[in-house]
């Protein structure tokens, strides 16, 4: 009898603080498309400041968490120690490149195309996470979460206007790029925090981000120092609230929750940057894509956990 938790294959997709870690933190993902428009440094730039701002607040919340764990397991136990195989530091690279990428192809595309094209093509990431999730990790989610995804993808059709790829731009391009970098470091992270807490695995991983980031900002001559109190303020929202924030939530998630239903949650990025993109920005909502937003919500709603 006591084997029976174990063999309930769906146990870990109602992880509450998972799926609570999984939405907060898309949410406030969601808001980067504010802060990146609001910068007034290059894109690649943007993208460099936005991790070294999280990288402290990061830095912080791991020491809290090792604090605590301390604390619980008393003075005389000693400190935990993770074992960092050639492996491991190889995954923790090839996190950090992976997101460095997806960072910087997302910002081209925010300044090459609008929000809603940019994050609507995006969604092509759960695709991917749930394929991978699928040959790497042998999660197979539920036929509710497969009606779901289906149900979502075609809400994302809808709201990306059921463009044909003949009509994509090199904005539009960026931002496919940056869905399979996206998708790459979801399934990395998932390895990594096998080994570290979310905000560990995100600092450690945004170490790699943060170089490569800078690297590529200076390689492309770009305007790297914000000029302005606004274009400062924005990316340190970048990095306080979008990375140390909402990736160190999503990062929690990964480690808890099937990617699946992670891969479905994503879905919900697109319509609440295009929201936020009309409310902040003064973006065009239509009512195809307010349509389009609408059948995305129902899926979540029709895949939420019982």
């Amino acid at each position: 009898m006591t084997a029976v938790p174990d063999e309930t294959p769906v146990a870990p997709a109602i992880d509450r603080k998972g799926l609570a870690a999984l939405l907060v933190g898309t949410g406030i993902i969601a808001w980067s498309v504010v802060f990146v428009r609001f910068a007034d440094v290059g894109p690649m730039s943007s993208a460099a400041w936005r991790l070294i701002f999280a990288l402290p607040v990061l830095w912080v919340w791991t020491g809290h968490l090792a604090a605590k764990r301390r604390n619980e397991a008393g003075p005389a136990a000693p400190a935990p120690r993770v074992p960092l195989t050639p492996s491991m530091l190889i995954f923790i690279a090839l996190g950090g490149l992976a997101f460095a990428l997806d960072v910087a192809a997302f910002h081209l595309a925010l300044r090459a195309t609008d929000v809603a094209n940019a994050s609507f093509i995006a969604n092509i990431a759960p695709i991917l996470v749930v394929i991978g999730g699928a040959v790497f990790y042998a999660e197979h989610p539920p036929a509710k979460i497969w009606g779901a995804f289906g149900l979502a993808l075609f809400g994302s059709w809808i709201m990306a206007g059921l463009l044909a790829p003949t009509r994509l731009g090199a904005g539009d391009l960026f931002a496919v790029g940056a869905a399979i970098f996206y998708a790459s470091y979801l399934l990395i992270m998932k390895r990594v925090r096998g080994a570290f807490d979310g905000p560990s695995a995100t600092l450690w991983t945004g170490v790699v981000s943060g170089v490569a980031l800078v690297i590529m900002a200076l390689a492309a001559g770009e305007t790297f120092v914000p000029q302005s109190v606004k274009g400062w303020a924005a990316v340190i929202a970048l990095g306080v609230l979008s990375h140390a924030g909402g990736q160190g939530l999503t990062s929690v998630a990964v480690g808890r929750v099937p990617v699946g239903i992670v891969a479905l949650v994503l879905l919900a990025w697109a319509p609440a940057s295009t929201f936020i993109g009309w409310a902040v920005l003064g973006e065009t909502m239509s009512l195809q894509q307010a349509i389009g937003a609408a059948v995305i919500m129902a899926a979540l709603v029709i895949a939420r956990p019982k």
